[in-house]
This record gives structure tokens, C-alpha cells and sequence, in this order.
């Protein structure tokens, strides 16, 4: 162990919820790299994600502040400039950084680029192109498509880019196991439930369309969504074996037991469930908002650690600046928490707070192709506040949620009707929560790089309808 401050590789699987994996509890052998880590770092075990899809998660990951405060959602799809990021912090703390991006809602365009030294944007270049890159000179690939290409990319900047003399901060994701489901043929044939035929099967995998099942054109029985099920157990036991590629990188170059090892994820996803029934707009139930996150480093955290109370992914954000020697700058320093601190039994939070603004990104997508659905169902923003045995759900269409997560994990019984006087004390404590935290608000702006951007027509349609509110243009200061 060398006597600087340790490295800190932090792993990002998108859309891995925390219900399939086997160091959750998961029945099946999903995760091997994930449980060796887990055996011998820290497991969060009720990790809460501050939003439901990416470009919250990443943005409170790397801000270590609440939806509410940095204010990139579906309705708003980039974060606020005046924001100090992980990156930024920890660089100007000595570290080198490098983020090997490979999710358009990371990217630069959205602003989660700031801080990078080195930044190698995989979200603005499609699988065969060879992504935009500051701060190093990308080597020629071997490799081709988006996993391997980024596995290949950390193994050729720890050789060619990675400076010695300082330890680095790399941040790196993976596109699995987010939906549509399309896992190698060897998983699949590991994972799938038996007596599936292969006209079934086929069947599935081309009807997966996210958009057209939330728009209740494609629809699933019940066998099917087992299926489904299968196949993301395929796809997630393809992105552990992916960490473990990684990680191997470290190991083969003697820096495994120097880094600090995080693994996490963005969101989950709601598959079959709860309406709109597949993907990660238009709900916040668990399968959404209970995501992994598994620390390891010798120094500060014991094998086998479980931290059995409330944490949240933004917590990474003072965790790693205790480790950095550095104090959590401007509103991070009151809404991250550390895991340090948490793992000792200390500073735990007793409710965690999740968010998710009016999916216009969600109904915009759904009129593109199917202009005749109603997309006033989805028009609603809601609200999570979660202990280890109690959820409520606040919804702007009055729609109130109580769950008692003991008896009912699944929240398929809500009791507010039943019990309204705690559901009036859960929201005022929700209330007063978030009356302590500072608060952005910009309007309604969709992307503006390509596309993402909304159809001009739709748009408009949408504002016509009350549905969209651009309330500026796109500002000079934000990213492009």
C-alpha cells in the first residue's frame, strides 16, 4: 500500500437495480464481480438514487446535491453550471481526472463533462465512430462497439495517459443492462427460463420497443415479461463480467489494492410492474430508485461492511472528498453524506429523498410516432420519500402513496386512503426537507444536439397543450 492517497475508479452500470443482484439477494448467480467486491468492501443496502433515469443520477452523482437543487431531469436536461463537480474538486485537489464516457446523458452537451481532464465523450459518437476526446490523444482501437471499445479505452489510458506522479480519479459506464435487451447468445442461453422456444424467444426480443410499450402499442403477457426478466439477467451478468475486465486492468498493473473501488448505478427500471409498465419515466417505485452501491478500500472500509440504514448515490460525493483530503464545497457539503461516517453507524440518514420532474422528454418521444395517445396520463411530477420501513409517494396530480415497505417490499398495496394522517406527516416532513435546500428552476428545455433535440412541430403541440413551457432559449452559458 503506498503511503498517498489511494486511486478511485468509480463504475457505473446502467440501469442496474439493486433487486438482481446476488449480493442483494437475488436467487440467481448474476453477479460474481460484483459480490467479490461486496465481500470485500462496504454494500449500501438501502441505496437510494436521488432521480429514476439518467441524467439525474449522473448529475447528482457528480454535483452530490438533489434533483431539486441541480435541476436536470426530463423537463430540463442540463445541470446547473454554478454547480462545483466531483471532478472539479477532486482535480483541484491533485488528482488527475479522466471520464471515459459512454452514455449521452454524461456528455458534455449536458454540462457533466466539467472538471475532466481528460474526457472521452463515447455519448456523442455512435459505436463505430471514434469518440470526441480532450486532455490525451486516443490510441487506434482493436476493439469495436461500445463495451469493449471502453474497456480497451481505460487499459490504453493507464498505459499511455495515466500520470504517475498523481493519483487518478476515472469514471467510467457501461451501457448494460439498460433495455432494449439484447445480451450474447452464450448468456442468454445461461439465463433464459426453460421451454422457451426459439420462435418465442425471437418474438420477444423483436418487440422490444420501449417507447411503444409506454404507449401501449406493444403489450406483454405475463410469460413474456418472465422472459424479458431472463434476458436481463443475461444482460447484467455481461456488464459484471465487464467490471471484471476492468478491474482486471487494475490488478495486471498492481493498482487494485491502491484504488478505491466503487461500483453503482444510475436508476433502475420498472419492467412490467406499474405503469407505463417498461423503461424509467413516468414512475418512482423501487425498481426504479433502489440501486447498488458497493464501496471497497482496505483503508477505510471493512470486508464485509453492510450498511443497513438510508444512503443515496450522491453520497459518493463526500465520501470521496474525506478520502481526497478536501471538504464537500457549497451545497454538497449539507446533502452528501459520508459512507465513511455510515459504515461506523454514524450520519445516517433517516429518509432518503428521490425526484422526478413532468417527463416532457417521455411525451415528446411517445408524439413523435404516436401522435393519438394520451400523454396527459404521464403529465405529473412526483416525489419519494423512503426509510427502511416506510415510502411515501407525492404525485402533483394529488395522487397520494403509502407503503410499508416491511410487509409490502413490492408497494403494490398503498395505504394513504387508509392511514391519512401519516401520510399528512410524511408529506410535511417531505415539505420541510426540502425548504432547506436551494432551489433552481429554469422552465422547460429539451436538448439541443442531435437526436435529442424535440421535433419543432411537437413542440410546439406540446405547448399548445400546456404540456411544454420553454420559458427561454437555450442560454449562452450552457453547454451546446
Amino acid at each position: 500500500m503506498s503511503g498517498r492517497r489511494p486511486n478511485v475508479l468509480l463504475m457505473v452500470a446502467d440501469t442496474q437495480r439493486a433487486a438482481n443482484l446476488r449480493c442483494y439477494g437475488y436467487e440467481k448467480e448474476t453477479s460474481p464481480t460484483w459480490d467479490a467486491v461486496a465481500a470485500e468492501g462496504c454494500v449500501c443496502e438501502q441505496n437510494i438514487s436521488a432521480g429514476i433515469w439518467s441524467l439525474p443520477g449522473y448529475a447528482s452523482m457528480m454535483t452530490g446535491v438533489h434533483v431539486y437543487t441541480h435541476r436536470g431531469d426530463a423537463d430540463h436536461e442540463y445541470v446547473n453550471a454554478e454547480l462545483p463537480t466531483l471532478a472539479g474538486v477532486l482535480g483541484e485537489a491533485g488528482y488527475q481526472t479522466c471520464g471515459i464516457m459512454d452514455n449521452t446523458w454524461g456528455s458534455g452537451p449536458v454540462g457533466l463533462d466539467r472538471g475532466f481532464e481528460v474526457y472521452v465523450d463515447g455519448g456523442m459518437a455512435s459505436r463505430d465512430e471514434r469518440p470526441p476526446t480532450r486532455g490525451w490523444e486516443l490510441p487506434e482501437f482493436e476493439a469495436v462497439g461500445g463495451t469493449a471499445r471502453n474497456i480497451e479505452t481505460v487499459g490504453k489510458w493507464l498505459d499511455t495517459g495515466r500520470d504517475a506522479d498523481r493519483p487518478f480519479f476515472l469514471f467510467t459506464i457501461f451501457g448494460q443492462p439498460h433495455a432494449t435487451y439484447h445480451p450474447p447468445e452464450e448468456y442468454i442461453a445461461e439465463y433464459m427460463m426453460p421451454g422457451v422456444s426459439d420462435a418465442e424467444l425471437e418474438s420477444v426480443m423483436e418487440r422490444q420497443d420501449v417507447i411503444a410499450a409506454q404507449a401501449e402499442a406493444v403489450t406483454f403477457s405475463q410469460r413474456e415479461w418472465r422472459i424479458l426478466h431472463c434476458l436481463n439477467d443475461a444482460e447484467v451478468r455481461a456488464c459484471d463480467d465487464s467490471f471484471q475486465a476492468v478491474l482486471d486492468e487494475l490488478r495486471s498493473r498492481g493498482l487494485y489494492d491502491d484504488t478505491v473501488i466503487i461500483l453503482t448505478s444510475d436508476h433502475g427500471d420498472v419492467m412490467g410492474d406499474r405503469f407505463p409498465w417498461w423503461g424509467h419515466l413516468g414512475e418512482i417505485c423501487d425498481s426504479l430508485i433502489h440501486v447498488p452501491l458497493i464501496i471497497r478500500h482496505p483503508d477505510h472500509f471493512d470486508a464485509g461492511t453492510r450498511i443497513e440504514g438510508i444512503t443515496q448515490t450522491h453520497d459518493i460525493f463526500a465520501t470521496l472528498c474525506e478520502i481526497a483530503g478536501v471538504p464537500a464545497p457549497g451545497s454538497a457539503a449539507d446533502q452528501s453524506r459520508s459512507l465513511i461516517a455510515a459504515a461506523r453507524g454514524e450520519g445516517l440518514r433517516e429518509f432518503a429523498l428521490a425526484e422526478h420532474y413532468k417527463p416532457v422528454q417521455l411525451m415528446e418521444r411517445i408524439w413523435r410516432r404516436f401522435p393519438d395517445f394520451d400523454v396527459r396520463r404521464l403529465n405529473r411530477s412526483l416525489k419519494a420519500w423512503r426509510s427502511t420501513t416506510e415510502k411515501y409517494v407525492y404525485s402533483t396530480d394529488g395522487r397520494d402513496e403509502l407503503y410499508d415497505l416491511r410487509t409490502d417490499p413490492n408497494q403494490l398495496h398503498n395505504l394513504a386512503a387508509m392511514m391519512p394522517d401519516r401520510t399528512r406527516e410524511l408529506r410535511d416532513e417531505m415539505i420541510d426537507f426540502l425548504l432547506t435546500l436551494p432551489h433552481y428552476e429554469f422552465g422547460d428545455m429539451q436538448s439541443a444536439w442531435r437526436g435529442k433535440a424535440a421535433v419543432p412541430e411537437i413542440a410546439d403541440r406540446l405547448s399548445a397543450m400546456n404540456l411544454y413551457r420553454k420559458s427561454l432559449d437555450w442560454p449562452e452559458w450552457a453547454p451546446r
